[in-house]
């Protein structure tokens, strides 16, 4: 029996369940889904060229890592259900063991295989132990019971070690022709980043920031403290990106922090980081239970409206300064800048974001999810859409609207950040920001940065 072992989400060696349960004849495959990458939803393309690049960096490194094991991988662009189909019927397959899906399209990816096609579903980045998977028909849509009921039963599976041997894997020459790698250089070209701060987030990159963050630095120590931070290097973990790209095994993070716990320190800050990793598993299993809902305008809190956003000139106009980061709102649009120019954003800066676009330009929620979905490096469909819909009051929480200037007053008291990003406010605090006519608050925004 040959068997394909379909890598989308786990591009990793370590800790890799599809890896180390396959058995027989296999081949490894990674398929870039041409809808998720370039693919339009309200206008808007899913991804832009430095998130797709760093899925790339990720798929290309995971390549070398296999082929010095004597695995082949084979890359394949285009529809994820045809590749898969067409791969079956050329090697004559039987089985393929994938990653168990949150996404609705993911799912669909999978459905209607040929017939002689069994299909084995594997969830290779979820924290909880088989006892303790969810029945999505009894899960709280409340996180504070979906963590009071786990934690203290909580059973987090183990991280494996690498184990790549058991199958007869087919080798880098006999996948030769079946894949399409000369593609993932000829995007990459020859600029591609080399570290994680360069955008680089491969699993040797994930590993080194994980050690670093963790041991080296020692930043796990006050991760509650700095959280809030806007900007750096240290403020906080930087996990969610290769957690998104599946090359850090949430297991195995949690292991180095329940490791670092026991042997250097616990404190708010060790819990906090694995709090953050539990809201994380709150959404996966949020989106498996409600799939499609998430993206109505009713989110899961009414009735389903899957209609699109339709935009008045203005509202056009709003939403296109909010992308841009030209607002006229100095906090927002540090924000925004931060975003387009490196693909991340502080979880305080989104949450103000978002809170911006849904309550003061009065827009849909959907278009922000939408436009974050595109330019995110850790952009994860659960994580994503639940937040947004969190924020808008159409998820798992009542509406939370932000006041953008309390918010820097407090985050931001110096306007540190907002000059670094806006070079034209000058030293003196004096705003030149063009001023946009919906941006009610751009007066005491120009009071502010005149006193500071």
């Amino acid at each position: 029996m040959t068997s394909l072992v379909l890598l989308n989400g786990c591009l990793r060696v370590d800790d890799n369940p599809l890896l180390s349960q396959a058995r027989g004849k296999t081949a490894a495959l990674v398929i870039v889904d041409q809808q998720a990458y370039f693919g339009r939803q309200y206008g808007l393309f899913r991804s832009n060229l430095l998130r797709l690049r760093a899925h790339l960096q990720a798929i290309q490194h995971l390549a070398q890592q296999l082929a010095q094991r004597k695995i082949g991988l084979i890359v394949r662009f285009g529809d994820t259900h045809s590749q898969l189909c067409e791969l079956a019927s050329q090697l004559g397959a039987e089985q393929l063991l994938a990653n168990e899906p949150t996404a609705p399209d993911e799912y669909r990816a999978l459905q209607h295989l040929p017939a002689s096609v069994k299909l084995q579903l594997i969830d290779g980045n979820s924290l909880l132990s088989k006892q303790l998977r969810p029945d999505l028909t009894t899960l709280s849509d409340r996180f504070t019971s979906f963590r009071k009921k786990l934690e203290p039963l909580l059973l987090v599976t183990a991280a494996e070690p690498e184990h790549t041997q058991v199958a007869n894997w087919l080798s880098p020459d006999q996948v030769a022709g079946l894949s399409q790698q000369s593609v993932l250089q000829q995007w990459l070209g020859q600029t591609a980043a080399t570290s994680w701060r360069e955008g680089c987030w491969d699993e040797g990159s994930a590993h080194a920031r994980l050690h670093y963050f963790i041991w080296q630095g020692q930043h796990i120590l006050h991760y509650k403290d700095s959280r809030n931070a806007l900007c750096g290097t240290d403020y906080a973990s930087f996990f969610s990106t290769p957690l998104s790209l599946g090359t850090l095994s949430v297991r195995r993070c949690w292991q180095q922090i329940e490791q670092f716990e026991q042997q250097v320190k616990a404190n708010d800050s060790t819990y906090w980081l694995k709090f953050e990793l539990l809201w994380r598993e709150f959404f996966r299993w949020q989106m498996r239970k409600y799939q499609a809902r998430w993206f109505s305008k009713n989110g899961i809190a009414g009735p389903a409206d899957f209609s699109a956003p339709r935009l008045t000139a203005t509202q056009k106009q709003r939403f296109a300064a909010w992308c841009a980061g030209d607002t006229g709102v100095p906090f927002i649009d540090a924000n925004m800048l931060l975003l387009n120019q490196t693909g991340l954003m502080s979880n305080r800066g989104r949450q103000n974001a978002a809170s911006y676009l849904i309550y003061d330009l009065e827009l849909d929620w959907r278009l922000g999810a939408a436009y974050f979905e595109q330019r995110l490096l850790d952009y994860d469909c659960a994580s994503n859409w639940g937040n947004w819909a969190y924020i808008a009051g159409v998820g798992n929480s009542e509406a939370r609207a932000f006041n953008p200037i309390k918010q820097a007053l407090w985050y931001d008291p110096n306007a540190d950040f907002v000059r670094q990003q806006l070079p034209q406010i000058s030293a003196a605090g004096k705003a030149a920001h063009r001023p946009a006519p919906h941006a009610r608050l751009l007066p005491q925004w120009r009071s502010w940065l005149d006193e500071l």
